[in-house]
């Protein structure tokens, strides 16, 4: 996922780990189950970017708000800005909601905590555009433009909690990925759940989720 300067510059964590964007290609022909969590983490990259995008572009709809006097208090661009970002955010709120059953399903529970936080994170996004939509003056905007940029970096941080460093983990063939659950000391700001990446031969060894199966 490709984060808008400005919003790097708001996350509080000294480095951000890798994108899982650039891991696992399941293999043509797999069941898409088979496949998770890192099928739908490839489409939440996606969603991510693209609500990135939005935000960054809300920033500069809403700062030429400011600076011209014959613009209404919400301009029509800042305006379609939001419908935008609340589209990828309901997107964010489907995926997560169903990978949330997915290991709720499989019996799970670590799993099932962690998509339940992601689409608790999202859901707060998607209540800080509904509050950007309401606003109606300029010190109510200006509160609200703070929260959601507080609510978005939260829901970017726990998302790279859950999925980075997949990249940097080399299983060989057979084995399972698997999301070992970080301890509470080792979680960096901002994080309420994360995992640590590794390969098992033996799934039953996994105290977190697994994830796929190497071919």
């Amino acid at each position: 996922m490709r984060l808008t300067r400005r919003l790097v510059s708001m996350v509080i964590v000294a480095a951000l780990p890798a994108p899982f964007g650039l891991a696992l290609v399941p293999p043509q022909g797999r069941s898409s189950s088979k496949d998770e969590p890192f099928r739908s983490f490839r489409q939440l990259d996606g969603k991510l970017t693209e609500l990135s995008n939005y935000h960054d572009a809300l920033k500069q709809a809403l700062r030429s708000d400011q600076e011209s006097s014959h613009r209404p208090a919400t301009s029509k661009e800042a305006t379609a800005t939001l419908v935008h970002m609340a589209s990828a955010t309901t997107a964010i709120e489907r995926i997560t909601a169903r990978l949330e059953r997915v290991y709720q399903d499989r019996r799970e529970p670590f799993g099932a905590r962690v998509f339940r936080v992601m689409h608790g994170r999202a859901q707060a996004v998607q209540s800080g555009i509904d509050s950007m939509r309401r606003a109606r003056t300029q010190t109510k905007k200006t509160t609200a433009e703070k929260e959601l940029d507080q609510q978005l970096v939260s829901l970017i941080v726990q998302y790279q909690a859950v999925s980075g460093g997949y990249a940097t983990t080399h299983c060989v063939a057979r084995s399972r990925t698997c999301c070992q659950p970080k301890r509470s000391q080792d979680l960096l700001p901002g994080e309420r759940v994360a995992c640590k990446w590794t390969c098992l031969m033996r799934p039953g060894s996994c105290k977190g989720f697994l994830g796929p199966r190497i071919p």
